[in-house]
């Protein structure tokens, strides 16, 4: 069988992961593009003997198989669409866009091409999301009361090189648009309303605005919130539900599953030990299944979509504000979602 070529445009740290990850699968021969020649540099000492490309339409002109998109997210519309319109089948990383119209463009441009479009959201495969799912839809855990996402994390602002958080109002909801994700995977429908509030500010000398965003989402018959904030040191990064049936929690960094028995207490210990490699492996499959027509867990457009406009929404709300590092408290939003 003929390999497949896989061009990944993009050199940024997510970008090199996907390339030595893909690199290494049989039947695909993957190729690197960045108009950087720093992100070429760090990709030539990974791959050395990968193609490379500066001009990403040069690229995209000589008709690759896959592309798969690694780049700052203000770019994610037009290189998706160039591909998408040439016939190839794409991988775009999270989020899909910073604004709605942009997403919007991107599911047309899938629809009308008939090219497959697909977003990296790979906690989707994390082992303990996808059991946690299984319970949900399968009645094991009882009727679903409350779920709630929670991500403090100082590291993703010592770790920044661009330092956009200070400047970019809602860069928060972007570095961790997987909480909508998450919530809309597993409820399997958007809220009716949301109720949510934000904090711009500073700490251990790093800014953001929002520093610190919670966000309340109603539906008929249970509540989900959303924390986000990035404060924590060590970090917390974790699932909490609560069933008719069981209290709930995943440690998504660790892989830590325990429930305990609303009846009786009983605590049970359900770990799933992971790779991280391991969810970008099993989301490439994923992607692999969805192009095939097969069924598929990955993220499709439509799905992102939807989360897009809840999200896109929220940082309206957060462009508002002239003061991205004042100590202002945004005020309470409801939003219908219908």
């Amino acid at each position: 069988m003929k390999s497949k070529r896989l061009i990944i445009a993009g050199m940024g740290s997510i970008g090199l992961r996907h390339a030595r990850l893909y690199s290494a699968l049989p039947g695909l021969n993957v190729e690197i593009c960045d108009s950087r020649e720093a992100g070429l540099h760090e990709a030539r000492a990974l791959l050395p003997n990968a193609p490379q490309w500066r001009d990403y339409s040069a690229a995209i002109a000589s008709r690759p198989d896959y592309v798969l998109i690694a780049t700052p997210h203000q770019a994610h519309a037009e290189m998706a669409c160039l591909a998408l319109e040439n016939g190839c089948r794409v991988l775009c990383e999270k989020p899909m866009s910073h604004h709605l119209d942009e997403a919007s463009q991107m599911t047309s441009c899938a629809q009308e091409t008939g090219s497959p479009l697909a977003i990296g959201f790979h906690l989707r495969f994390h082992p303990s999301v996808v059991r946690l799912r299984a319970m949900l839809q399968s009645g094991e855990a009882g009727d679903l009361i409350f779920i709630r996402y929670r991500v403090d994390s100082l590291v993703t602002l010592e770790n920044s090189r661009s330092r956009y958080q200070t400047h970019l109002p809602g860069a928060l909801l972007m570095d961790y648009s997987h909480g909508l994700d998450l919530l809309h995977h597993l409820l399997g429908k958007p809220p009716e309303r949301i109720f949510a509030q934000g904090v711009a500010g500073e700490i251990a000398g790093y800014s953001a605005n929002p520093l610190v965003f919670d966000a309340l989402f109603s539906y008929p018959s249970l509540q989900a919130e959303l924390h986000l904030s990035y404060t924590g040191k060590p970090e917390v990064h974790c699932v909490e539900v609560t069933t008719s049936k069981f209290n709930i929690r995943l440690e998504l960094n660790s892989g830590t599953f325990v429930r305990h028995q609303v009846a009786d207490g009983t605590c049970e210990d359900l770990s799933f030990p992971f790779e991280r490699d391991a969810l970008y492996l099993a989301q490439w499959q994923a992607f692999q299944d969805f192009c095939d027509g097969l069924p598929s867990q990955i993220c499709s457009a439509e799905q992102a979509l939807e989360t897009n406009r809840i999200m896109a929404r929220l940082i309206d709300l957060l462009e508002r504000d002239p003061e991205p590092a004042s100590s202002s408290i945004f005020p309470a939003i409801q939003l219908s979602c219908s």
